[in-house]
């Protein structure tokens, strides 16, 4: 097993633990996508962290010695890889619940397809960014760099493999927060635990219409029209009424 998977306080943690530089290989895929359907189906966890182990890497990207020693002879490989790598993506990006991820030393590659998967990136400040797919001869990943960064930039660095900044990727809203080293496992996690208190009936709906909205390029009148649908769903339910409750009561709401 190269992931950790654990939960507490309604919190889920996965963490992609492959030495040196946590490159994924197949068996990865396989299980990030495991585990982030199991996040979907349990309904005790109201919020998910996505993390790695060491400090060299928060993940170098596929495999590519891995990926190489593939027999050339079996022409089918390719597909079957490449449908595994959108298998991970989708079960992260879909997961029922907000999934905080925590980027030290550099998110190469995959790597940055897994932070286009996500809600939140929290950053160490020495992080870098990049896409040297076209320095290898391959492609991917633009499509989950741009839910990050602007197109242009998108562009540039797709074309180019050049490494953005932390604090480059922050000034163009591509991470939520950008923290000392020392200081990323708790801000991820507290983070995470705001999340958490949030109604687990609300924000789970919340997010389903942020993705819906995303996907289907709504415009203005149309996505609020959605989201006002989705309001109506949740107003008869008990956590909404304690929202308002604590709300005007100034307390902490009680969704036990």
């Amino acid at each position: 097993m190269t992931l950790h998977y654990s939960t507490k306080d309604h919190i889920a943690s996965v963490v992609i633990d492959r030495p040196p530089v946590n490159a994924l290989d197949d068996d990865t895929y396989r299980e990030l996508a495991a585990a982030f359907t199991r996040i979907t189906d349990d309904q005790d966890v109201r919020a998910a962290t996505l993390t790695s182990a060491g400090t060299r890497a928060f993940c170098g990207g596929t495999d590519i010695h891995s990926f190489s020693l593939q027999h050339p002879e079996d022409p089918g490989y390719h597909e079957r890889h490449s449908r595994l790598v959108r298998e991970a993506f989708s079960a992260i990006y879909r997961c029922r619940v907000p999934v905080v991820a925590g980027v030290q030393a550099a998110a190469v590659g995959a790597g940055v397809g897994l932070l286009g998967s996500v809600d939140l990136v929290v950053a160490a400040e020495d992080a870098v960014f990049r896409l040297p797919e076209i320095d290898v001869g391959v492609l991917g990943g633009a499509r989950h760099l741009a839910r990050l960064v602007p197109e242009q930039l998108v562009r540039y660095l797709a074309y180019t493999g050049t490494a953005l900044t932390a604090a480059d990727l922050q000034r163009v809203g591509g991470a939520c927060r950008v923290v000392a080293s020392a200081e990323l496992a708790d801000a991820v996690l507290g983070l995470a635990t705001t999340l958490a208190e949030k109604s687990p009936a609300a924000l789970p709906v919340l997010k389903r219409g942020l993705n819906h909205i995303e996907l289907s390029g709504l415009n203005v009148e149309e996505g609020y029209r959605y989201e006002q649908t989705l309001t109506g769903s949740l107003a008869d339910h008990p956590h909404a009424r304690e929202s308002a409750r604590a709300f005007f009561e100034k307390r902490k709401p009680d969704y036990a």
